[in-house]
């Protein structure tokens, strides 16, 4: 597998979240997940069919994890929101220990607020994990500023 894993939270999979994140990262040598290809249950309704387990398994084998995810009401999508909901009390979320992790949103004209609450989101997300957050950006739907901001050259 390869060091760098592009987990996209966007159930578009050919969208714009895609479309930045494989900006972010052209040239390097890296793999995609697109988490609306997993059944990932509710936290407290686990379903026999849930595949968590095998996202973490992909996860588990790179070190770098760059997560890009569209702005729905004003946070992060709720395939991102339902897969950090379900890390909390999960052994195997222990394969995120010591992963280096960039976040990028992008949306319609996100506010102050939306940025400070992702912002915060992937702070939380990060130590709790023992991950070590390289970078966060949010910013509107042509992700510009994503492109322009995130640095990978050292990755």
């Amino acid at each position: 597998m390869s060091k760098i894993l592009f987990l996209n939270c966007s159930p578009n999979r050919k969208g714009n979240t895609y479309l930045i994140g494989e900006k972010i990262l052209n040239q390097k040598e890296h793999e995609v997940l697109h988490l609306a290809d997993y059944r990932i249950s509710q936290y407290g309704q686990v379903f026999e069919d849930d595949q968590i387990r095998e996202v973490l398994q992909k996860i588990e084998s790179t070190e770098v994890l760059v997560i890009g995810t569209p702005v729905y009401w004003y946070t992060v999508s709720g395939l991102l929101k339902t897969f950090i909901d379900r890390l909390y009390l999960l052994p195997e979320a222990a394969a995120l220990n010591g992963k280096r992790v960039y976040l990028f949103a992008q949306g319609s004209s996100p506010n102050v607020d939306t940025i400070h609450s992702i912002t915060f989101l992937a702070q939380r997300l990060a130590t709790l994990m023992g991950m070590e957050l390289k970078g966060v950006v949010v910013d509107t739907s042509d992700g510009a500023k994503i492109i322009n901001t995130l640095d990978l050259s050292r990755e």
